[in-house]
C-alpha cells in the first residue's frame, strides 16, 4: 500500500463559498440643499487623483444625486476610489460589478480586477473571489500564473482555503506550476495554522516523502500523528506504513486499526495482514528458542551417551525432524545407529537423503529382522510395517516442518529504501514521548 495522499483539489474548489454582502449596507447619500460648489469638477478632479472626489462622483451617480442613476458609472468611481486607497469604495465596485444590484448585471472581468486590489485593502472575500476565479477560469480566462500571488494575498489575509490551495499547486503542479515544495510547507503551514486539514496533510507530505527535497521524516512523523488524531484516515495509515517499515509493530497495527475504524478501505485488512504476520512470526521465534535449547540437551547427550541415544532422544521425546537430521549430520555414519533408530529415520524420511541412508544401513544388515521381508524390504510403507513387527507398536510421530513465518506483511506497500528505513526510525525514536528503550531503538 503506498503512503495515502490523495489530491486534495477538487474539495478545495468547490468548497470554496464565499460570503457576500448585501448592497444593502450601502451608506445613502443624503443632498443636504443640493451638491455643493465645484461638484461639476469630481470627475475630471477623480481622475487626477483626488479620492475625495472619486468617492462623491461614485455615491452621486449611484443614489442619483441630481442626476439620473447611472450604476456603471458609480461603480467606474468606486473604483478609481478603490485603487487610490478606500476599501469601502473597494467593496462597493465589487459588489456592483457581481451584479448585486438589481438593475445592473455587473461585470465579471471588472469584478475580478477590482478583487485582486481589494486584497491590498485588507478585503478577503473579493481577493479570495477574483483569486479562484482565475485559478478556475470561472466567468474571466483562466490565468494560474495571476492567480497564484492573489491566492498569497488572501492567505495573508487568514483565508485558510486559498493557503491550502497554494499549498497543493506548489507541492503536485497539478495546474502546470513549478513544483516548490519549500513554498507548499510555507502555504500549508499557514493554512493548518488556520485550521485547514487539507493544509496539514499538504505539510504531512512534503516532510514525509523522500521524492521532495522538504523530505524530514521527523517532522513528517509529527504532522502525520496530529492529523491522524484529527481524523485523517489517510495519516494513521501512512503511520502503519512507517512502523510497520521500521518494524515497530504494535504503532503500524495501531494506527491500522485507527484508520481501519474511520473506514479507511484498505485499512482493516492491512491490520489483519499484520497482525497475523506477527503472529506468526511469535510462534516461529518461539520454536527457535525451544529448538536452540533442545539442540543444547542434545549436544550434552553426544557429549554423555554417544550419537545413538541423541537421535532416540530427537526421534522418541522431542519427536523433531530437525533434530534427528542434526543428530545424523553430527554422526556423520549410520553404522552406529541402532536398527529401531534406523527404521524410524526411513519411516519420516521416505525419498530424501536421510532416508535413503537409513535404507542402505538397514540393507547392509539384512534388512534387520533375520530376513524375513525379503526382497523390497525398504519400498514405501515398509518401514513402518518393519517396525510395528519387530516392536509391537506403529513408530513414534513427528514434526516434519518447523513453524514458518508467511511473507513480510502488506505484501503490496510501497518499500521504503534502506536510507530512508533508517532516518524515520531514527526520527521515531528521538521524537518526545518515543520508548527508546523499545527494540525498534536498539
Amino acid at each position: 500500500m503506498p503512503f495515502q495522499f490523495p489530491h486534495l483539489r477538487a474539495r478545495m474548489i468547490s468548497g470554496a463559498v464565499l460570503a457576500m454582502v448585501s448592497l444593502a449596507a450601502f451608506p445613502l447619500a443624503q443632498a443636504q440643499g443640493g451638491l455643493p460648489p465645484g461638484a461639476e469638477n469630481w470627475p475630471a478632479e477623480c481622475e487626477a487623483g483626488d479620492i475625495d472626489a472619486c468617492i462623491n462622483q461614485g455615491i452621486r451617480l449611484l443614489q442619483g444625486i441630481e442626476t439620473a442613476v447611472d450604476l456603471p458609472g458609480a461603480a467606474r468611481f468606486a473604483s478609481k476610489a478603490c485603487q487610490l486607497g478606500s476599501p469601502d469604495d473597494c467593496q462597493i465596485a465589487w459588489e456592483l460589478y457581481r451584479g448585486a444590484h438589481p438593475d445592473y448585471a455587473g461585470d465579471t472581468a471588472r469584478m475580478v480586477t477590482i478583487g485582486a486590489v481589494a486584497c491590498d485593502r485588507g478585503l478577503t472575500t473579493p481577493c479570495s473571489d477574483a483569486a479562484l476565479r482565475l485559478f478556475t477560469g470561472d466567468g474571466v480566462p483562466k490565468n494560474v500564473e495571476l492567480a497564484l500571488p492573489v491566492y498569497a494575498k488572501a492567505c495573508d489575509l487568514k483565508d485558510a482555503l486559498a493557503c491550502a490551495t497554494l499549498a497543493t499547486e506548489y507541492l503536485d503542479g497539478d495546474q502546470g506550476t513549478k513544483i516548490n515544495p519549500e513554498q507548499a510547507v510555507v502555504y500549508g503551514k499557514k493554512g493548518c495554522a488556520l485550521g485547514q486539514q487539507d493544509s496539514c496533510r499538504v505539510v504531512e507530505a512534503a516532510y514525509m516523502l523522500p521524492e521532495y527535497s522538504t523530505f524530514e521524516p521527523k517532522e513528517g512523523l509529527e504532522y502525520a500523528l496530529a492529523n491522524c488524531a484529527e481524523g485523517s484516515k489517510e495519516s494513521c495509515v501512512n503511520l502503519g506504513i512507517v512502523y510497520t517499515q521500521i518494524e515497530a509493530y504494535d504503532l503500524a497495527a495501531e494506527n491500522f486499526d485507527k484508520a481501519c475504524g474511520m473506514d479507511h478501505p484498505d485499512a482493516c485488512e492491512s491490520s489483519k495482514i499484520l497482525k497475523q504476520w506477527r503472529k506468526e512470526v511469535a510462534e516461529y521465534e518461539a520454536y527457535l528458542a525451544r529448538l536452540a535449547e533442545q539442540k543444547t540437551a542434545i549436544n550434552a547427550l553426544i557429549a554423555s551417551s554417544g550419537h545413538d541415544a541423541a537421535l532416540s532422544a530427537a526421534l522418541h521425546e522431542y519427536g523433531s525432524a530437525e533434530l534427528a537430521q542434526y543428530v545424523t549430520e553430527q554422526a556423520g555414519s549410520y553404522s552406529g545407529f541402532s536398527t529401531n533408530n534406523l527404521y524410524v529415520l526411513s519411516y519420516w524420511f521416505p525419498g530424501q537423503a536421510t532416508g535413503a541412508a537409513a535404507d542402505r544401513e538397514l540393507a547392509s544388515r539384512g534388512t534387520g529382522l533375520e530376513g524375513t521381508f525379503g526382497e523390497g524390504t525398504n519400498t514405501p510403507g515398509a518401514a513402518a510395517a518393519r517396525y510395528q513387527a519387530a516392536y509391537g507398536s506403529s513408530p513414534p510421530s513427528y514434526r516434519s516442518t518447523s513453524p514458518a513465518a508467511s511473507a513480510p506483511p502488506m505484501k503490496s506497500m510501497a518499500e521504503i529504501q534502506s536510507a530512508t528505513r533508517d532516518r524515520y526510525r531514527w526520527a521515531h525514536c528521538t521524537m518526545s514521548g518515543s520508548n527508546t528503550s523499545a527494540k525498534v531503538c536498539q
